[in-house]
């Protein structure tokens, strides 16, 4: 047997000015792609042919061109027609949250699931991996056998995810029989700030959604948050159960009503954990936090949901505020000209320059002098680097700015140490992002989000949305739970 295998994944934010272009992916092909997928073992030791297609990954960004799209997408369709008549499986991952530019149905996975339909029809198996922060439809759903999302957020059982996807799909190859997801689409958008898999209520309905799979009538089971962060008539969260056998159906049918009626009778639980205000309530609460290092989460522009990192607000309100004498690094703003002057000044050096794109208010400039301390490398992840930063001490403050030449998310001490700094050196280190990036969790003493404006400005209830179904919680009140067909 052999399954054909393919990856696209991209997070796409339409409040973020730059779209993504195709050279922004990491494209990857052949044995390089099956590596990066993860799942070589689980197939080629129960002696099932991987063919692979395509590896394209991004990270969170603005929506994708057209012409980027139809390259990934025309790849994987002219790799499947070409092994059309030996695959006898197809696993794909996808996000769930592309949007591209041009594209009718707006969604990059919805139109590549009915390309790839129409090619294969409507028997051969698809087992589709998902990002919980993916829009989820019907249409979707029944182009699909199997349909699984992450649990977490943070996404700490990625990899784990796509390999119990990959687990079920040899199952169904092996043992063939009709499956078919039973889905239930809520009135219920949420940002993934409110709905942090260790909060509630996502912490009960994972519960929920490990006991309807412990149950051997239930082949999958899975809790989809949705995305926001562009117009489409896809939003709203949803539960999808796959039924074991056909004779399954009908309790999988109760199990989701069960899991939908928990999510909307706890719907106003879907809201920010642990501490979080303004910029300005922000600052002053990690201030007067008497231990370090404190964490402040810049989430308006949070790079890791596609933000530019361009926003000089928080940077703004330190300078405002008495820091008591703590040492504090903001890390980072995004600004290429800044580097590009900062690049000509030797480590010592005095500078006197402006740090912000002026494109709009969150990026507003802000005259700075101050002592170029160190240069560093700018690196996305661990590894990744993608050019140099530029360490500023403000002058007459306990303020270290790093200055970055791209929208870098600041999460993994690696990364500190590759721009050259230490991150326990500091009482406060802001960052950009929003919920706590999993690896920094066990770093931080004291955390608080700033709910500054921008790109993934977390009050979204004031985004302008023209083609969601309506009404729609909690743009609208609603008492009755009605369900999205």
């Amino acid at each position: 047997m052999k399954v054909f295998v393919a990856h696209m994944s991209a997070e796409c934010n339409e409040h973020v000015a730059r779209d993504a272009k195709l050279e922004d992916f990491l494209l990857l092909y052949g044995q390089e792609c099956i590596d990066e997928m993860r799942i070589r073992d689980i197939f080629e030791e129960r002696g099932i042919e991987i063919v692979p297609s395509i590896f394209a990954g991004i990270n969170p960004s603005g929506m994708i061109e057209h012409d980027a799209y139809e390259f990934i997408a025309g790849r994987i369709i002219d790799d499947l027609r070409a092994h059309l008549d030996e695959i006898d499986a197809i696993y794909l991952q996808l996000h769930g949250a592309s949007g591209v530019r041009g594209l009718d149905c707006v969604s990059g996975e919805h139109e590549l699931l009915r390309r790839i339909r129409a090619i294969v029809g409507v028997h051969m198996p698809i087992a589709l991996a998902l990002d919980p922060h993916g829009n989820v439809t019907a249409e979707l759903a029944s182009r699909v056998n199997i349909l699984r999302c992450f649990r977490e957020s943070p996404h700490i059982d990625t990899v784990d995810t796509w390999r119990i996807v990959a687990e079920k799909l040899v199952d169904l190859m092996r043992h063939r029989r009709p499956m078919h997801p039973v889905m239930r689409k809520l009135p219920i958008i949420v940002e993934g700030e409110r709905s942090v898999s260790a909060n509630e209520p996502m912490r009960s309905i994972n519960r929920l959604l490990d006991e309807a799979e412990a149950d051997e009538r239930v082949f999958s089971c899975s809790y989809h948050v949705g995305y926001l962060r562009h117009d489409d008539d896809k939003l709203g969260a949803a539960v999808v159960v796959v039924p074991n056998t056909p004779a399954d159906a009908a309790y999988c049918e109760q199990v989701a009503e069960r899991i939908s009626r928990y999510a909307w009778e706890h719907r106003d639980e879907f809201t920010f954990g642990g501490n979080y205000g303004d910029a300005a309530d922000a600052v002053a609460r990690a201030v007067a936090f008497e231990g370090k290092t404190a964490v402040i989460t810049d989430s308006g522009d949070n790079c890791g949901a596609g933000s530019s990192g361009c926003g000089t607000v928080v940077l703004r309100e330190l300078l405002a505020q008495d820091l008591r004498g703590k040492r504090v690094l903001v890390a980072g703003v995004n600004d290429v000209d800044a580097c590009r002057e900062l690049s000509a000044a030797n480590v010592g050096d005095h500078v006197e320059f402006s740090l912000g794109v002026g494109a709009d208010e969150v990026s507003a400039p802000v005259e700075l002098a101050g002592t170029l301390s160190c240069v560093g490398d700018a690196a996305v992840g661990s590894q990744k680097i993608v050019g140099s930063c530029y360490i500023v001490t403000v002058d007459g403050t306990g303020i270290d700015v790093l200055v970055m030449p791209h929208n870098v998310q600041y999460g993994h001490m690696e990364q500190f140490h590759a721009a050259g700094v230490e991150f326990h050196d500091y009482d406060i280190v802001v960052v950009k992002m929003g919920y706590l990036d999993t690896y920094l969790i066990p770093e931080t003493a004291y955390h608080i989000m700033a709910l500054t404006p921008g790109p993934t400005d977390q009050i979204y209830e004031k985004l302008p949305f023209r083609r969601i179904f309506r009404p729609m919680w909690p743009i609208d009140e609603l008492d009755e739970l009605i369900y999205i067909e």
